[in-house]
């Protein structure tokens, strides 16, 4: 593993990194990249001027190198970890629509687009939709021991989706420090009925929890249809904030204290690779959450840094943004919130 310098810990991310191959909607395929939605994270945050101590478990042979990146941009690396034993870290989409990703047989959709079969996917036996379990932990699951000491002094923290048991122990462990806000972005595998009783222990220590669209409509199968009202049960249950995604990328914000409820809309850009938007959203809601403790502004600046990631291919593309293009999309899209 690559020695990085020593950074200042104001922010801690917890999250999953990934050896990506992405067919996106248009250009030039991305063949075993840095993947995952740590990394995407992280964009989004440094789009809007913070840093963090990352989080995860990798196997083995995960190339380190691929994080160089993040740490000249001063994030902080110690609390990324190798595991025992070696794991599978790929991961695959082919994506036919900005709302429609496939991740199976990847053969099939290199022969459609006329594209020579990569060897980095051979064998790969994609990743299927599966249950988190209750209680065994998976390979890239966050233990109670992961967390280095230098992140202690955190005030704030994300944890991105993982898996159920990641997602049960970090907001109890990361409160017991010095961290006052802990955002959460839902992990598929829990958001089904048969979890029902353990969200509202596993969200109420939660500042703001993050979901998409089909993910509570899911959880609240039989109970609600309505996605306001799925958000102010699920406020009810103790996080401040509740962030629907829709599925065409803007936000539903609901303040579980005021009971506002806002409409915040994806910017309008052309989609090229969907890949880590919400994860960049929510690293950039987070870091403008503790700039200014203001959800709406925080939600704004998260679908602008969502904005810059669909347009191209890969985590890093968003941070080539130009100057001050971030800054005018910000003031574009202040004008078409709709408080409810």
């Amino acid at each position: 593993m690559i020695d990085y310098p020593d950074q200042p810990v104001t922010f801690i991310m917890a999250g999953k990194l990934q050896r990506d191959t992405i067919l996106p909607l248009s250009g030039v395929p991305a063949i075993d990249i840095p993947g995952g939605n740590l990394v995407y994270a992280a964009t989004g945050m440094h789009l809007w001027g913070e840093q963090a101590g990352l989080l995860a478990r990798v196997s083995p042979d995960f190339p380190f190198e691929w994080l160089e990146r993040l740490g000249v941009l001063g994030f902080n690396l110690q609390g990324i970890k190798a595991a025992a034993e070696p794991f599978d870290m790929r991961w695959f989409a082919a994506y036919s629509d900005p709302q429609t990703a496939h991740y199976e047989n990847p053969l099939i959709y290199f022969v459609e687009r006329g594209l020579s079969f990569p060897s980095a996917l051979l064998a790969y036996e994609g990743n299927p939709s599966r249950p988190c379990s209750k209680n065994q932990y998976e390979a890239q699951s966050i233990h109670i021991n992961d967390v280095p000491v230098a992140y202690k002094e955190a005030r704030a923290a994300h944890i991105c989706p993982i898996d159920f048991m990641s997602h049960k122990i970090l907001p109890s462990i990361l409160r017991a420090g010095n961290i006052q806000t802990v955002t959460m972005s839902a992990t598929p595998g829990y958001m089904d009925p048969i979890f029902w009783e353990e969200i509202p222990t596993l969200i109420s220590d939660l500042t703001a929890f993050m979901a998409g669209e089909d993910e509570v409509r899911k959880l609240f199968q039989g109970r609600s249809v309505d996605l306001w009202d799925i958000a102010r049960q699920l406020a009810s249950f103790g996080p401040e904030y509740v962030l629907i995604r829709l599925r065409d990328g803007g936000q539903y914000l609901y303040d579980g204290v005021s009971r506002k409820r806002w409409v915040v809309p994806a910017y309008p850009v052309q989609v090229d690779d969907p890949t880590g938007a919400p994860d960049a959203f929510a690293g950039a809601f987070l870091a403008i959450y503790r700039q200014t403790y203001d959800s709406l502004q925080a939600t704004l600046c998260g679908n602008i840094a969502a904005s810059f990631v669909v347009e191209g291919c890969g985590p890093y593309f968003a941070l080539d943004a130009m100057q001050g293009l971030k800054e005018a999309r910000l003031e574009a899209l202040k004008d078409m919130v709709s408080e409810i």
